[in-house]
């Protein structure tokens, strides 16, 4: 914002004489109308909960028309009551002084008194719009903004900008600055805020860009990226409830220890139904705890492994047998590795739904091959029900079916990728010995350990559209002990190779008596259970840079037809291809138009730490352009040059936590963390140490940097991590090195030897 103005006024606003006396009565006022709108607020809450005790009402009339408006009364109810309790702190942030004598007071949600008077206007109304939109050079019919700043309830401090002074009366007061400064230098408490209240014009363009397409939001650190695609959301939510309400966003971020930082914001903007989950957790039941190293990420992430996973899929699994021999009334018959690779083949070719889908299937075509065996040396028409029946009603057959033809599960097959040879049969010689053996070794981690990895969890949700899904839980053949029943072995039915329940509600429960009938019910029982990945109307993709194209996959599987926010600055991309990251972006987001928007002012980093971090950047991407800082008088960063780095960190640390009121992230290199976080152990809480990818997308008021050159040599895309580093800290900077040369080169800061 630009600053008030000052000195002589020609147009006789009142910006000098008393200003204290002049702030004190503006304050007052302000303070009056909070206060009439907080009164209000409390009425609106008692309106929430009488709506809720009147929806369980309905459910006394006891038919199931009440009770399905019971559930709405109440979800409604609870919904808005959530809404107006996330509007208590700050509920009027603004003020609008109209040129037509209108005065708007903007804020967390719309407000009327009783006899329907406008007494807040909700900061996504289009009504709205001038307070983050009007300038001095473009008004829009506001001659005053003022920005509120309260602490709960109590107006402490205004800041007013005159933006048309031609229209102001003589009487219009003009007080304060630097609010909006002030804003951006408060303490960090290790969550996101809202910056509602300070939105920017080049921000603002971005979170009211049209809904009908998808916007990608590019802007250096600090720039506000992630606050403009949060509060895009609630815009959205807001602007057009039914259409994105109804099928949900998905808001994703690069790990959990973002989407725990950023999961305040949305709740703060009265929008508690966006989904949030980081890349790592998007697949159910599974949770990334590790990164691979950049040799594997670069294998795992390439699209490369589509083909390599489909084969593997589709390949013989481990330890099945190689043949079956049955003997039948004295004959013998025998399918041969030739004829069960054919069936495989040729079902599997065939399959739409993976080859979990295809077990029925399975099973029929190996029983219909043995009989054509048998069949061939004579055996009447007549006897193939009795022979069906026979074989599969044996054991061995159950057993075969099982080890020949299991039920597949994602993690299983990860696992089973352990073996090199089997990553080199899948891969068909088009992965070297050593990158063979790189991906074989991480994935005999996941099968020793379970731990996976945040790219495996990409590799998961690819395997587990190929295999298809399992079947559902069926219950028992009434009548029949499972232990007797024919078709069940080891708690299996050996058709569908679901798991048999012991019991069953009696109209779930009905009996197979014949072959025929069994096959038949079986087939229709796996008719309709490919059921497609939750998919949402809109998605958030913050840190997008990042993401390798298999990642990119798994994303265009929730928002097939959705719209979507994309988060990106290029110039901080810890994936090397970013060509092919690019084109896997562009598959997903489809041919839906594109609303593109550049932030160029951060708001983070005072000058003196923006100016550090720029140095890298010029290395680590010459023609990137910096943002322009606009906050000055910030502490020098400093260099450390220690031979004892852990010992330096927990000193700093220390003297930092004297000094700084907020948060001080200690950010090591990738596979570093553990030793430091032992070292810092018994410190306070807001000593958060983390590791350089995990850093992205979080800020602190004081940041120190371990062993920049370790971070900078982890991988092509070093110098990039490290510039991302370098811009966490709002306030301090610290940098620990054992390299002094190296280090005062790069940096270009006069060292301190310790």
């Amino acid at each position: 914002m630009p600053p008030p103005p000052s000195g002589p006024n020609p147009h006789g606003v009142q910006t000098g004489g008393e200003p204290a006396t002049a702030k004190e009565r503006e304050l007052a006022a302000e303070q009056r109308h909070v206060d009439r709108a907080y009164v209000r607020l409390e009425a609106m809450r008692g309106e929430a909960q009488a709506l809720m005790r009147e929806g369980y009402r309905q459910a006394q009339v006891g038919t199931v028309g009440s009770l399905v408006e019971r559930d709405t009364m109440v979800f409604r109810a609870e919904l808005w009551a959530r809404t107006l309790d996330a509007a208590d702190d700050g509920l009027v942030f603004g003020r609008l002084d109209r040129a037509d004598r209108e005065v708007w007071h903007i804020g967390r949600i719309g407000v009327r008194d009783e006899e329907s008077e406008i007494l807040v206007v909700d900061w996504r109304a289009p009504a709205a719009e001038a307070f983050y939109q009007a300038t001095p050079e473009e008004p829009r019919g506001v001659v005053r903004r003022r920005v509120l700043h309260s602490r709960g309830h109590q107006v402490v401090d205004i800041e007013d900008d005159l933006l048309d002074p031609e229209s102001a009366p003589d009487d219009l007061v003009v007080v304060g600055d630097g609010a909006f400064l002030a804003a951006l230098s408060r303490t960090r408490d290790g969550s996101m805020r809202d910056i509602v209240a300070t939105i920017q014009q080049e921000q603002d363009d971005a979170i009211r860009a049209p809904a009908d397409g998808s916007v990608i939001v590019r802007g250096g650190p600090g720039t506000g990226k992630t606050a403009v695609a949060l509060h895009r959301v609630a815009y959205l939510l807001f602007r057009h409830r039914q259409r994105f309400g109804a099928r949900g966003v998905l808001v994703v971020g690069p790990n959990p220890r973002f989407t725990a930082y950023i999961e305040r914001v949305l709740p703060s903007l009265g929008e508690g139904g966006a989904v949030l989950h980081s890349l790592g957790d998007l697949v159910d039941g599974v949770t990334a705890s590790c990164h691979d190293s950049p040799d594997v990420a670069r294998l795992k992430g390439a699209t490369r492994m589509v083909p390599l996973l489909r084969r593997e899929v589709a390949a013989t699994p481990a330890g099945a047998p190689h043949e079956l021999r049955i003997r039948h009334r004295g004959t013998e018959v025998v399918l041969d590795a030739a004829a069960l690779r054919g069936i495989r083949r040729d079902l599997l070719q065939r399959a739409r739904r993976g080859p979990n889908g295809q077990r029925v299937a399975a099973a029929k075509a190996v029983l219909a091959a043995l009989w054509a065996k048998l069949a061939a040396r004579g055996a009447a028409r007549g006897e193939k029900d009795a022979f069906l029946e026979d074989v599969a009603a044996r054991d061995e057959f159950a057993v075969f079916l099982n080890t020949w033809w299991p039920l597949l599960r994602p993690m299983d097959v990860l696992r089973g990728l352990a073996d090199p040879a089997r990553v080199d049969r899948a891969a068909r010689g088009r992965l070297t010995r050593s990158q063979v053996s790189l991906l074989a070794s991480s994935w005999q981690r996941t099968a020793e350990t379970g731990e996976v990895s945040f790219l495996d969890v990409a590799l998961l949700d690819e395997i587990d559209v190929l295999v298809g899904p399992l079947p559902r839980v069926r219950p028992h053949v009434p009548g029949i002990p499972d232990e007797d029943n024919p078709y069940v072995v080891d708690g299996y039915d050996i058709f569908t190779g679901e798991s048999v329940r012991t019991s069953a509600p009696a109209d779930e429960i009905s009996e197979v008596t014949t072959y025929a009938d069994r096959m038949a019910r079986a087939a229709r029982g796996n008719g309709d259970r490919d059921e497609e990945p939750a998919e949402y109307a809109h998605i958030v993709v913050d840190e997008a840079q990042d993401l390798a194209p298999m990642q990119w996959r798994m994303l265009k599987r929730r928002g097939r037809h959705a719209t979507w926010t994309i988060v990106e600055d290029p110039a901080q991309s810890a994936w090397e291809d970013l060509r092919a990251s690019a084109e896997a972006m562009g598959d997903a987001l489809g041919d839906r138009r594109r609303h593109e928007f550049e932030l160029t002012t951060n708001y983070r980093n005072p000058a003196e730490i923006a100016a550090l971090a720029a140095r890298v950047l010029v290395r680590a991407v010459p023609d990137a352009r910096p943002a322009r800082a606009v906050r000055t008088g910030g502490e020098k960063p400093e260099l450390l040059v220690a031979t004892d780095l852990q010992a330096v960190v927990r000193a700093t640390v220390t003297r930092l936590l004297d000094s700084v009121e907020g948060t001080i992230g200690v950010v090591t290199p990738v596979g570093a963390t553990a030793p430091y976080a032992d070292v810092l152990a018994g410190l306070p809480a807001r000593v958060q140490p983390m590791n350089a990818l995990d850093a992205k997308g979080l800020e602190f008021d004081a940041a120190v940097i371990v062993d920049p050159k370790a971070i900078v040599e982890q991988a092509p895309s070093g110098l990039r991590t490290l510039y991302v580093a370098l811009t966490r800290a709002t306030r301090s900077l610290a940098v620990v090195t054992s390299d002094e040369d190296w280090a005062v080169d790069l940096l270009g800061v006069p060292p301190s030897r310790i």
